[in-house]
């Protein structure tokens, strides 16, 4: 009797080493995909996008849960103090890790997260109003400098991406500019077009571009524009420094397992070749842009430097 409940002991003991590996597989329970944006915006569309297209890749479902406030703050603190375990991640935009630090206490930076993937990207467009008297960057500069404090520009807000970029571009210039946020793209660029802004970075402003109500002067990124493919960027017009574009990017907390990363990291490289993927985020007027873990790592450390210097340099604070 004995040894046969050994026996029957010792087989359960091999049936529980068999099903171990099973039951640690990941993932064998619903994801959860913190989205640090309220419903409706680029990065809304982006995230439920991707959720869409992990969940059957995965096998599991991918939940979606809008937590915006404080720029992304919110929802970026959520997922830094979650378990590392894969089942909590963040759909952000690059000034959650490389802006908000520089500008408040917001209680994390990018070390308490584990890059997994980059998604998309948004190219951003420098246009200036139609009656400004500049048709190109060239003359938009010469202007700025001929006449000290008189132009202006518009953003959607103190120390988003689109003010430090612009910033950017207008030091390396080397003409003033005075800074007109908006709570929002919308309404800066329809200040733009009925002429009380005169220039402004952004990715909206390309439509309106397309429709002839603004005159498109410089592509902001590290390509020129399908949409104007004959326009150069600020790149080839000398200046090189000013190439920083809006990316989305999965995230998850610092710790998380290179395993349970490759595994993500080779989904949404899948999801991003995908022409129906592509196709929808272009609607949306986003760019599908598959970046790997350490691509995303150094993107982070560059716009870090970058943003960290411009801010300190020009003396932004939050508002």
């Amino acid at each position: 009797m004995k040894a046969w409940t050994r026996r029957m002991a010792a087989a359960g003991w091999l049936l529980l080493a068999a099903l171990a590996p099973a039951q640690a597989a990941y993932p064998d329970r619903p994801v959860r995909l913190i989205i640090a944006y309220t419903p409706g915006g680029t990065g809304d569309l982006v995230g439920r996008l991707i959720a869409d297209a992990l969940a059957p890749r995965l096998g599991v479902p991918v939940v979606t849960v809008n937590q915006g406030g404080a720029n992304g703050a919110i929802g970026a603190r959520a997922v830094a103090v979650a378990a590392p375990d894969g089942y909590t991640l963040l759909l952000a935009g690059n000034a959650i890790f490389s802006i908000l630090p520089h500008l408040s206490q917001v209680g994390y930076d990018s070390s308490n997260f584990t890059p997994i993937a980059n998604i998309s990207e948004s190219q951003r467009l420098l246009a200036v109003r139609n009656s400004l008297p500049v048709t190109t960057l060239a003359e938009l500069v010469a202007y700025g400098k001929r006449h000290p404090g008189r132009l202006n520009y518009g953003t959607s807000g103190i120390g988003s991406t689109l003010h430090i970029m612009t910033e950017m571009f207008r030091r390396e210039a080397g003409f003033e500019a005075l800074h007109i946020p908006f709570r929002g793209s919308a309404p800066a660029v329809q200040a733009m077009m009925t002429g009380d802004v005169d220039f402004m970075i952004d990715t909206v402003v390309i439509q309106h571009a397309q429709q002839g109500r603004l005159r498109p002067l410089a592509a902001v990124g590290d390509r020129r524009l399908p949409q104007f493919p004959d326009l150069p960027t600020l790149a080839e017009q000398g200046f090189p420094n000013v190439h920083t574009s809006g990316w989305q990017a999965l995230m998850g907390p610092a710790g998380i397992p290179p395993e349970i990363v490759n595994i993500l990291a080779t989904h949404v490289e899948a999801a991003t070749r995908e022409p129906a993927f592509i196709e929808r985020l272009a609607r949306g007027g986003v760019e599908a842009r598959y970046r790997a873990p350490a691509e995303l790592a150094e993107d982070l450390r560059e716009d870090n430097r970058q943003f960290g210097a411009v801010i300190r340099s020009a003396g932004i604070v939050a508002e």
